[in-house]
């Protein structure tokens, strides 16, 4: 028996709930965790246009392949339906209470492999035996979860009322300070001891060997943290943190027993600190909404997300919210799979947009602070010596050679901006701080990830210093701007 053709109005309702259904793990991080996206109104129409064509393309699948009862229509269905209804359960995974639990055991080989192959062959077992019956099942349940998808439109609409700062371009104001800029370069996950041995940088890592040798070697340097959410708040207030956490829209620290909302503005920190001293403060990174933390103590900023590709990918493209919701699915396989392509794409993004700026025009005339957060040599691994190549896994962190890989990458990253500066004229009269917020905490040659690289090329320097005694990270990198110091050191 076959069924007649669904009526116009079935098939563009359940086009709509395929649409939603595959937007649900978006949806959720802007209600549920909207402080990683950096959601700005435009990322809001371009997933409405990405709704639209979506809901046109499912529901002109579902037309044709709804009223087929055969095993091959519920095959055709199965696969209509299938990336959708991944992408919910995806998205479900990750708003469980043991999300933590599973992803830890998830890391087990046999239970990576053994779950999804069971359920392929369950599957399998289903069409070749009870297709009919499955076939029913399948459109009972599309039916079922398709209100899921206007709780989806409407999480989306009203996400637009919220809007952080993502850019930031002001006119500088005049200090008359006369010092040398400092330029800050933080290599998010830049390890110790992969780039040290002893106290001497490796040789195949050249550019930063080459830089170390006319430097100041910080050996004995503490981060404030040994993740990022908690290291990097640590530079910003020049303190140490007990720990950090995710709020909704903001970050809550604690120090001991007290907790509070975080914030860099207190006058000891970073960046009031430099303003205080005399210095222009610009800063540009990815993961924290910086722009939006900063504010008025910064004459220039760029924010980036490290999940929603709009905000590291210029123009207004539907694809943008399509590639967000793969990169909000969880890493492990099989989801990585298709995780893996748009996130090796938007750390290609992360990466021009931080290196653009990290080489602007220094201003001669005024004293400038440049804090740049790099997302490498962080996972996803997509750069080698040579430049953009991910593999086929760019999130393994184990072995470790896609790590060292773009370790490689990130030793020739800063060989281009030196470079740049010294086209410029600007690196004899800049100060240059190379340094990390921790570890890699993956890799098998770690001995302690708070033990971090910070090397400083004072303005003029050309000669090798060293710095054997126990340095707190974020004490050190705001004594470079807590005074200006003569030009010419």
């Amino acid at each position: 028996m076959t069924r007649t053709r669904p009526s116009v109005l079935l098939s563009a309702w359940l086009g709509f709930a395929l649409a939603g259904l595959f937007f649900y793990p978006l949806a959720a991080a802007i209600d549920s965790d909207p402080y990683y996206l950096q959601w700005q109104p435009a990322h809001v129409w371009e997933t409405g246009a990405a709704m639209v064509m979506l809901t046109a393309l499912f529901g002109t699948l579902v037309s044709v392949t709804w009223a087929r009862t055969t095993r091959g229509g519920t095959v055709a269905l199965a696969l209509v339906a299938f990336i959708p209804l991944l992408s919910l359960g995806a998205g479900i995974s990750r708003q469980l209470p043991i999300d933590d639990a599973l992803r830890a055991a998830w890391e087990s080989p046999l239970i990576r492999y053994a779950v999804p192959a069971a359920l392929v062959l369950a599957g399998a077992a289903a069409f070749r035996f009870w297709p009919l019956v499955l076939g029913r099942w399948l459109r009972g349940a599309l039916i079922a979860v398709s209100p899921i998808a206007l709780v989806v439109v409407a999480s989306l609409a009203t996400s637009i009322q919220a809007v952080p700062v993502v850019a930031i371009d002001r006119q500088p104001q005049a200090t008359g300070a006369e010092c040398p800029s400092v330029v800050a370069l933080l290599f998010d996950e830049l390890s110790f001891s992969y780039l040290y041995d002893g106290s001497e940088i490796r040789p195949e890592f050249p550019q930063l060997r080459a830089f170390a040798s006319g430097a100041t070697n910080h050996l004995r340097v503490r981060a404030p943290g040994d993740e990022t959410l908690v290291s990097v708040p640590g530079y910003l207030a020049a303190r140490v943190f007990d720990n950090v956490r995710v709020e909704g829209d903001h970050l809550d620290s604690e120090i001991g027993t007290v907790r509070e909302v975080f914030t860099p503005k207190a006058s000891d920190g970073l960046f009031p600190t430099a303003r205080q001293a005399g210095f222009s403060p610009e800063v540009a990174g990815y993961y924290f909404p910086y722009c939006d933390m900063l504010g008025s103590l910064v004459d220039a900023c760029r924010s980036f997300s490290f999940y929603n590709m709009a905000t590291a990918d210029a123009g207004f493209s539907p694809l943008h919210p399509v590639m967000t919701t793969f990169i909000l699915w969880p890493r492990q396989f099989p989801l990585g799979l298709l995780k893996n392509p748009p996130f090796a794409r938007l750390q290609r993004g992360l990466v021009e947009e931080t290196l653009a700026f990290a080489t602007r025009p220094l201003d001669g005339a005024r004293p400038v602070f440049r804090f740049v957060h790099f997302s490498i040599p962080h996972l996803p691994f997509v750069f080698d010596a040579d430049g953009y190549n991910p593999p086929f896994d760019p999130l393994r962190a184990r072995p470790d050679t896609a790590y060292v890989a773009q370790l490689h990458y990130t030793d020739r990253l800063l060989g281009e901006i030196l470079a740049e500066m010294r086209h410029a004229g600007s690196l004899d009269r800049t100060t240059v701080a190379v340094f990390a917020d921790h570890g890699f905490r993956s890799g098998g040659q770690e001995q302690n990830s708070r033990h971090v690289p910070f090397i400083v090329k004072r303005a003029g320097q050309t000669t090798r210093a060293d710095v054997t005694g126990d340095e707190p990270a974020e004490l050190l990198l705001r004594s470079l701007v807590e005074r200006c110091e003569p030009r010419g050191l």
